[in-house]
């Protein structure tokens, strides 16, 4: 299957995040793959169902995954195993994804 990111529709939500779900539950269960813009912050949030890669595509930011903190810049790639806690911030243009694919509702947020 080819994806066009052209083709996908733009969501944007309200903690400054634009994003393109190009791979998602209606193609596969297995993995799914979503493009982000995001200036701000992503609320500390848990997913007990996949594991996450992020890749970072520009930008920079932080993330804090588990008990590790760093920073990240265009190339770098962040995995987070499915039970660890996560949150991060900065400006930053991402893919994320996720396996098996990612269901809407299984991110918890952790305080």
């Amino acid at each position: 299957m080819i994806f066009k990111f052209s083709d996908t529709d733009t969501e944007a939500q309200g903690n400054s995040l634009v994003r393109k779900r190009i791979i998602t539950q209606t193609h596969t269960e297995q993995i799914s793959l979503t493009w982000a813009f995001m200036y701000g912050a992503h609320e500390k949030v848990v997913n007990d169902l996949s594991d996450r890669a992020y890749f970072i595509i520009a930008g920079e930011g932080n993330f804090e995954v588990g008990d590790e903190k760093g920073s990240v810049n265009g190339g770098d790639v962040v995995l987070i195993p499915k039970g660890v806690p996560y949150a991060f911030d900065g400006h930053i243009t991402y893919v994320v994804i996720n396996a098996p694919g990612f269901v809407p509702g299984s991110d918890h947020a952790v305080r």
